[in-house]
């Protein structure tokens, strides 16, 4: 049995901290799950949510702890409500099949990588049937270019306008930047959309990097290029396979890559609340990659999920995706 001592430190704990803390708790991820999609500063919070998940956790331990019901019934609700993001998020199915492609994205960092072998070494080592990259600089076109691995790669005027590169074993067929109608006067931002070629049938290959939503403007536009991008991808699907690929700016919590995947009719090749960071914190890359999951893959329902993974780091503050697919044709 407790002594008086410690019963009146629990009863105190309770009154001071768990209770406060759990009412707190369950205001704010129940405030973010309703109303990302239509506040900035909201939408905001969910770069951060796997650490807002992992209060919860602490949060609902200390309510067992205390042995209070009203408690753990708003510590375990509060946690439920925060774990509802990641469970609406459309996900590959899965396949064990062998063959297929391998698809990998990467934000290469522009010009501030000055060691680049780590990142040619890595694309040896994996050997992806396509890349795409985001913040491309000339200097690292020339040498991925140079190298001799990708026979096709899309035209340097989209590099030059976007930042946008990508490289194929796969015949490029046509590029096409897409048109969409920004509101923004700052905005410029297209994705690349590529029509490859695989075993003679049509696959469509998005490259995507829109704005990191820092500023109100920034993410009004990053909503806008997600919607329209989505209403384009939708229409390819009644013709081919569509592959989905870049630094979206957008994390896996965000309502707006929910909506994404759900208007487009795509899934997502990763899963669950608590992924691997993609986007990162160099400071402290020594002790921790702390930052969000905003590079993504995502694929039309056609397409089979063999494996995904984030790759390791190279030098940039990102680390890359990974996906083995099987699509139809394979």
């Amino acid at each position: 049995m407790p002594t008086a001592p410690r019963k009146g430190a629990i009863a105190l704990a309770y009154r001071v901290f768990v209770l406060p803390g759990v009412i707190v708790y369950l205001f704010a991820v129940s405030t973010v799950v309703l109303a990302a999609d239509r506040f900035w500063l909201v939408d905001l919070a969910t770069f951060a949510w796997p650490y807002v998940v992992a209060v919860g956790v602490l949060l609902t331990v200390a309510a067992l702890l205390t042995r209070r019901v009203k408690a753990i019934a708003m510590a375990v609700i509060g946690l439920a409500v925060a774990l509802l993001p990641a469970a609406d998020v459309p996900t590959a199915r899965a396949s064990s099949a062998q063959g297929g492609i391998k698809v990998m994205t990467a934000n290469i960092f522009g010009d501030n990588i000055k060691d680049r072998a780590a990142f040619l070494t890595l694309l040896k080592q994996e050997r992806p049937d396509v890349v795409v990259l985001e913040e491309t600089s000339p200097a690292w076109e020339r040498l991925i270019s140079s190298s001799g691995l990708y026979p096709y790669e899309s035209s340097t005027e989209a590099m030059l306008r976007d930042a946008l590169k990508v490289y194929s074993t796969l015949p490029i067929r046509a590029e096409t930047e897409l048109k969409r109608a920004v509101t923004e006067p700052q905005a410029y931002k297209q994705p690349l959309r590529l029509e490859l070629d695989l075993a003679g049938k049509p696959l469509f290959l998005y490259a995507f990097h829109p704005e990191t939503p820092r500023r109100l403007w920034q993410w009004r536009d990053r909503n806008a290029y997600l919607s329209a991008a989505a209403d384009a991808v939708k229409g390819d699907l009644e013709r081919a396979p569509v592959i989905v690929a870049g630094d979206w700016n957008t994390p896996t919590w965000s309502p707006f890559f929910r909506t994404f995947l759900q208007q487009s009719g795509l899934a997502s090749t990763a899963d669950g609340w608590l992924q691997p960071v993609t986007r990162f914190t160099m400071k402290l890359e020594a002790f921790a990659y702390i930052g969000a999951t905003i590079d993504h893959i995502a694929v039309s329902p056609d397409i089979f999920l063999r494996k995904h993974r984030v790759g390791p780091a190279f030098g940039s503050n990102h680390r890359p995706v990974i996906a083995e697919l099987t699509l139809p044709q394979t």
